[in-house]
């Protein structure tokens, strides 16, 4: 069964991680790539907003009984088979769990170029992520 109250707490826990980022004012590029204070705050908060997106398919996943991922990427695949997750948007929250890893493990380092292109023109998709998962949970 849903926990729809703790759905709930981690969408809410989302909405003010990006009010977080949101609060931070940085211009272009550079200002970015050269404030790390700020560089990193917008780091850690886009990775716990993914960790929430994360922590909510693994709960849709075993309230629904549906097939154990074997990765985190692959837990975006579940939610869209079901039809939790359209298909047209499962492919941006897969890319989400990959930055995460990238961020968490620094795999090459970090783009700061693609942290930048999130902080300025993709934390709607974060917000695409809350309305699926409130829509879904209205349904049930």
């Amino acid at each position: 069964m849903i926990d729809k109250v703790l759905i709930e707490k981690k969408l809410r826990k989302i909405e003010e991680f990006l009010k977080e980022i949101e609060s931070v004012q940085i211009g272009d590029f550079e200002e970015f790539k050269n404030d790390i204070i700020k560089k990193r705050f917008i780091e850690r908060n886009l990775e716990l907003s993914i960790e929430q997106i994360i922590d909510i398919c693994k709960h849709f996943i075993s309230a629904l009984d549906l097939k154990e991922p074997e990765t985190y990427s692959e837990c975006i695949d579940r939610l869209k088979e079901a039809d939790i997750i359209p298909e047209g948007k499962s492919s941006i929250f897969k890319s989400m769990v990959k930055f995460r890893n990238i961020l968490i493990h620094g795999y090459n380092g970090i783009d700061d170029s693609i942290t930048y292109s999130i902080y300025k023109n993709h934390l709607g998709d974060f917000r695409s992520f809350i309305t699926l998962i409130r829509e879904h949970i209205k349904k049930t």
